[in-house]
């Protein structure tokens, strides 16, 4: 019965359960090892001749439901015939060094982490923060891109897009967009980081990286360049699209802030003009929304130019071709660049310097949307934890979300469903 038991929970090594105790939501298992034998740290050899039993440890080993089972093993020591005068101690089987807990545990804390927040696992499990955070570094280890995950793949399109943590400290999110894998959480948007991170691919899979699609940053683009120079680089769409409306919903409140200057205190209320008419896409309008907006473009002849420039950056990526797009974009930049008005200018220049980034959509047609996902998860393991400090403690539990245990966490396989350290 005893040995069955062992076999159920996962017990590594020779071990019988003499007794069980049950005490509130723990249950306690005293085990005594079977095996007379032991082998010696320093010569390999097994040796038998038994020095003393050390005093009883108490180890966490797993959960059932809701109750914690806790081993009490009492190790021993032996002498091996190569050093007579140095007793040394048994090695326990699945637990690493004087931990309190197994390395079955540890697995089990991983699943944990990955869906609650460090204080909820205190409270359930009693293992204090530092102590999770030590099996959580020690289990995943995501300063490296995990190239191997896409060494399959005849061709890659990698996907590059960055996301707020704390104190105005970003990290960029590596994956592959295509076939939706993520690859790496980089600690910071720094030009020299993601640089090392993608010198790090190797060099087959680098001549198989097509496209890499990233927002408007300088420093990405540079680095891309710098490594991958046979890539082509995407500047994805949303963000295009995204800064086309900031841009107008910025000329907006100037327009807005102008006129209430002018109309003085003598006016009753202060003018507002609506902005969210303006950054939606004409398509998802109501019919009585479409008549609004045109009152309003009429009466502020200004704003109809910009939100006129914005329809037309939207409607480049309906283009059939690059060609086609080509001509689009053309004519946007020309009519911003002769335009009166100097903000418009600026935009006509920004556009003109991303030109090609722009059009490289059409090559593959590759989007950050999956990536964009991807940080939205990110999000929401923030908000479960309540905020990081830590920023790498943070990227090690983003990645428990992002990817699967087995392949998140160092060195582990899936045995019958279940996590086990590679032996």
């Amino acid at each position: 019965m005893g040995k069955s038991i062992t076999g159920i929970l996962h017990i590594q090594g020779w071990w019988k359960v003499t007794h069980i105790e049950e005490e509130n939501n723990r249950l306690h298992l005293y085990l005594f090892c079977m095996r007379k034998t032991t082998n010696c740290p320093r010569c390999k050899k097994r040796t038998k001749i038994g020095y003393d039993t050390q005093p009883v440890r108490t180890i966490l080993h797993t959960t059932i439901g809701t109750q914690l089972v806790f081993l009490h093993i009492a190790p021993r020591r032996f002498i091996c015939s190569c050093t007579p005068d140095k007793p040394f101690r048994e090695k326990l089987s699945g637990v690493s060094g004087a931990r309190s807990t197994t390395e079955r545990f540890d697995q089990e804390l991983m699943q944990h982490l990955s869906g609650q927040a460090f204080k909820t696992i205190t409270g359930k499990l009693g293992l204090t923060y530092p102590s999770q955070r030590l099996r959580l570094t020690e289990a995943v280890d995501p300063l490296v891109p995990r190239w191997d995950l896409v060494s399959s793949l005849s061709e890659i399109h990698l996907g590059m897009d960055g996301h707020h943590v704390v104190n105005k400290r970003f990290v960029e999110t590596i994956t592959e967009v295509k076939q939706g894998i993520p690859l790496g959480i980089l600690p910071n948007n720094k030009k020299i980081t993601i640089q090392e991170a993608l010198a790090s691919c190797p060099k087959d899979l680098a001549d198989r990286i097509k496209s890499v699609t990233v927002d408007m940053d300088d420093g990405a683009i540079a680095a891309i360049r710098n490594i991958f120079p046979k890539s082509l680089i995407v500047i994805d769409h949303f963000h295009v699209i995204q800064d086309a409306n900031h841009r107008l919903d910025e000329a907006r409140r100037i327009e807005q802030e102008a006129i209430n200057f002018e109309r003085g205190k003598r006016a009753r209320a202060k003018l507002d003009i609506p902005c969210k008419l303006m950054r939606m896409a004409k398509e998802h309008l109501k019919p009585y929304e479409q008549v609004t907006l045109s009152v309003l473009l009429v009466r502020y002849p200004r704003l109809k130019m910009w939100y006129d420039c914005k329809e037309q950056v939207r409607g480049i990526y309906t283009a059939q071709n690059r060609e086609e797009a080509e001509k689009q974009l053309h004519v946007i930049i020309n009519t911003m660049l002769c335009s009166d008005d100097i903000s418009l200018t600026f935009w006509g220049k920004s556009l003109k310097y991303y030109k090609e980034e722009i059009l490289n959509y059409f090559a593959y047609r590759t989007t950050n949307a999956y990536t964009e996902g991807l940080n939205v998860r990110c999000k929401l393991v923030q908000r479960i934890s309540s905020g990081f400090r830590n920023v790498d403690v943070y990227i090690r539990k983003a990645m428990l979300v992002l990817l699967p245990l087995s392949v998140a966490i160092t060195g582990t396989v899936y045995i019958n469903n279940y996590p086990l350290p590679l032996s």
